[in-house]
């Protein structure tokens, strides 16, 4: 690879018989660097050539461009379906978080309320029991028997 301008010299013969390699280095910086800056300034005037067929609008009317327009237009599509599928499934998905809220609601519901049926199963299980042999369960404060 190396330095193109130097290889070239070098093939047609016009490099010089002597020179202090500092002289050679100088001389193939001072070369190198020119057409970078060239190419820089360039790349300013090719921006500001391309903003302009944006801005004027004649990127638009370019055959490349207009040969690409359904192509274009088959993105967009795509884009808004991609774009209403994200927001159908975010409000199923707090759609979803809302319904299993509620059932853990309900299940702690059904705990309590199944808790509260057993108690007062226990106690008319109990009741039944005493009146069955006998005892009767008394409504007012409980007091001793007197022997």
């Amino acid at each position: 690879m190396g330095n193109k301008f130097r290889e070239k010299v070098v093939e047609e013969g016009l490099a010089p018989e002597v020179q202090e390699p500092d002289v050679v280095e100088a001389s193939t910086a001072s070369v190198s660097d020119a057409p970078q800056a060239e190419s820089r300034s360039s790349r300013g005037g090719k921006v500001a050539r391309g903003v302009g067929k944006v801005l004027g609008g004649d990127l638009l009317a370019d055959k490349l461009v207009l040969r690409q327009i359904p192509l274009l237009i088959l993105c967009l599509i795509f884009l808004l379906l991609i774009v209403g599928n994200r927001y159908r499934v975010e409000s199923l998905s707090r759609e979803k978080i809302a319904v299993q809220e509620r059932i853990n609601d309900l299940r702690e519901h059904r705990i309590q309320m199944q808790k509260q049926y057993q108690k007062s199963v226990k106690i008319s299980q109990i009741a039944e029991d005493l009146s069955q042999s006998g005892v009767g369960i008394t409504s007012g404060p409980p007091y001793e028997i007197e022997k």
